[in-house]
């Protein structure tokens, strides 16, 4: 990860982080709003489905568990995502176990591969603020981007020793 930022914000935290990952936009595009798929190499995932499709919105329902060392906690998530192809995403909870949570993915061409900005604004909640400490977010964000980012990249190695005739990488997990 280039950048990672977590920092207090009212009583959550407002969280920024950055890669680049050598893959091409299209790609990664590919692998963000592979909403389906996600648990299978989103490690703290252990469902993700697509509840509607209305043309450019997608409402998502995600339930999973976050770990840190001992502490963990379950979540789900239902979140109404407006997909701004090929470049970004805007994401609002509408029901789950966290309080209000907005989020942005940006996605852009950078150096023969694709720089990814993520920004998310966290409210907890009591119960879970009392295990979701700024390390424990720093774990998951660093957690489950080097997995979105390592499946942008099998898939890319999948589809050029496809190309070139080649066995195909195994999937994460």
């Amino acid at each position: 990860m280039r950048r990672l930022s977590v920092v207090p914000k009212g009583e959550g935290y407002a969280c920024e982080s950055e890669m680049v990952i050598p893959v091409p936009p299209a790609l990664a595009w590919e692998v963000m709003t592979d909403f389906d798929s996600m648990a299978r190499w989103v490690p703290n995932l252990r469902s993700s489905r697509v509840l509607r499709r209305e043309g450019a919105v997608v409402t998502i329902e995600q339930v999973g568990i976050a770990q840190f060392g001992p502490l963990s906690f379950d979540f789900t998530m239902e979140r109404r995502l407006e997909l701004e192809p090929p470049t970004g995403i805007a994401a609002v909870q509408t029901r789950g176990t966290l309080k209000p949570y907005q989020s942005t993915i940006r996605l852009a061409p950078d150096q023969g591969g694709t720089r990814l900005t993520y920004r998310v604004d966290i409210e907890p909640g009591l119960l879970v603020g009392a295990i979701l400490s700024k390390e424990f977010i720093e774990h998951e964000l660093r957690e489950q981007f080097g997995a979105i980012a390592g499946e942008m990249v099998r898939r890319d190695a999948a589809r050029t020793a496809t190309a070139s005739g080649g066995n195909l990488p195994a999937a994460p997990r």
